[in-house]
């Protein structure tokens, strides 16, 4: 009489799994030492990571608090002056200085750019197209990129000295007078 209560209550007792069933916990049971390797509390903490340094990228770093602007973006060359303790035409020195810093930067960076852009071209085209070979050539690009975006940098910060103002990325690109840093 315990039998039949126990088939009546629990439709699953004395029934055979169906062949899903035991494909299922077999694939389960092999598969269970990998998962109990698996590092889910260092992947875990690397996403929150990951995530942090991103909201930090977008936070973006705090500028100079003793570098001020109008609320056009000019500079304010006199209240910036006063307060590093100099005078304007020092100020005026100091920033003719820095241009010709990021002018230089700028320009070597582009060469250098282009130069290892050029290497780059020829070893793609002499480099026989294979999976083991085409991978270091295509791992290289990536350093081509930024040594123009290191160029590009450099120039906006030159292009913001020379207007005596807080230009953006986009400014700088659509502008129609000097591109060029000088």
């Amino acid at each position: 009489m315990l039998r039949d209560r126990n088939r009546t209550e629990d439709p699953t007792v004395g029934k055979r799994p169906s062949m899903f069933g035991r494909t299922w916990r077999g694939v389960k049971r092999l598969g269970a030492p990998a998962t109990r390797a698996f590092p889910k509390d260092e992947v875990v903490e690397g996403g929150r990571a990951i995530g942090r340094l991103i909201a930090a990228v977008r936070q973006g770093r705090p500028g100079d608090p003793r570098f001020r602007l109008h609320e056009d973006r000019r500079f304010d060359l006199e209240a910036t002056a006063f307060l590093h303790g100099l005078s304007a035409h020092q100020l005026e020195a100091v920033l003719w200085r820095r241009q010709r810093q990021t002018a230089v930067a700028a320009y070597i960076a582009f060469g250098f750019g282009w130069v290892f852009f050029l290497l780059w071209l020829f070893k793609a085209a002499t480099t026989p197209w294979s999976s083991w070979r085409i991978l270091p050539v295509l791992e290289f690009a990536p350093f081509c990129v930024f040594l123009f975006l290191i160029a590009f940098r450099s120039a906006l910060q030159n292009y913001q000295i020379r207007t005596r103002r807080l230009a953006t990325a986009g400014e700088y690109l659509d502008t129609s007078g000097q591109f060029w840093p000088s």
